[in-house]
C-alpha cells in the first residue's frame, strides 16, 4: 500500500467515527480524463472530505506554503508529494507543476473561492479553476461539502454531474474570461449546496 492511500484510509476512518458522512454522486468522477474537482470551503477539514470522497482516482495536493513551516506536517506533507503553493501570487514553476500533474492523470482538488467563507455565503470564485482547466482541457466535476463540522453531525458530500468544458476547447479563451468562466462552474457547486442543505443545516 501506497503512502497515499495509506494516510487517504486513516482519514477515512477516522471522519466516518467523528462524522455521519455520506457521500452522493460518486460515480460522476470519471475513471479517466483530465479533470478538476472544485468544491466550497468553509472549514480546515475541508480538504479531508474531498479526499475521502474520491476514491477512483489520486487528488494532485496542494497546499498553502505556509504549512510547510510546521515541523510536524513538513515531513509528511513531502512524502503525500504536496505541492506549495503562495496564494497571494502562485509561481510559474508552481502553476507547471500543477499542470504536468493533471496531464498525468492525477485529479486538481481546488478551492475556488481561495479561503474559508463561514455559514451558507460564498465568496466569488478566482480565475485559476478556469486557467488550469483551459490549459490542461479538462472537465470540471463540482463538489458541495454540507456540515456544520460540529463532532457527530453529518456531513453530506455532493459530487455534481461533470460540467464539460467542451466549448473552451474549441476556442481562443481570453484571460479576462477567465474569472468568468470559473464563477458559472462554481455556480453549480453553489446550487447543489442549498438543494442538499435541508436536514444537515439550518437556512
Amino acid at each position: 500500500m501506497s503512502f497515499y492511500k495509506f494516510i487517504c484510509s486513516i482519514l477515512s476512518f477516522l471522519a466516518r467515527i467523528l462524522y455521519r458522512v455520506e457521500i452522493v454522486g460518486a460515480e460522476n468522477i470519471p475513471d479517466e480524463g483530465n479533470i478538476i474537482v472544485i468544491a466550497n470551503h468553509k472549514h480546515f477539514l475541508d480538504p479531508v472530505f474531498m479526499l475521502i470522497a474520491i476514491k477512483n482516482r489520486r487528488i494532485i495536493p496542494v497546499a498553502k506554503k505556509e504549512l510547510f513551516d510546521v515541523f510536524i506536517l513538513k515531513n509528511i506533507l513531502k512524502k503525500l508529494e504536496v505541492i506549495p503553493i503562495d496564494r497571494g501570487n502562485p509561481s510559474i514553476s508552481t502553476v507547471k507543476e500543477i499542470i504536468n500533474q493533471i496531464k498525468s492523470g492525477r485529479i486538481l482538488g481546488i478551492f475556488p473561492e481561495g479561503t474559508r467563507c463561514m455559514g451558507n455565503n460564498f465568496l466569488p470564485a478566482k480565475p485559476g479553476v478556469a486557467m488550469f482547466a483551459i490549459k490542461t482541457k479538462a472537465d470540471i466535476v463540482p463538489m458541495s461539502i454540507i456540515t456544520n463540522f460540529k463532532l457527530f453531525s453529518k456531513v453530506k458530500i455532493v459530487i455534481g454531474e461533470t460540467i464539460d468544458m467542451a466549448e473552451y476547447k474549441k476556442r481562443k479563451v481570453n484571460k479576462e474570461e477567465y474569472a468568468e468562466i470559473s464563477q458559472k462552474c462554481f455556480d453549480v457547486v453553489v446550487k447543489n449546496y442549498f438543494a442538499n442543505m435541508k436536514g444537515v443545516i439550518k437556512e
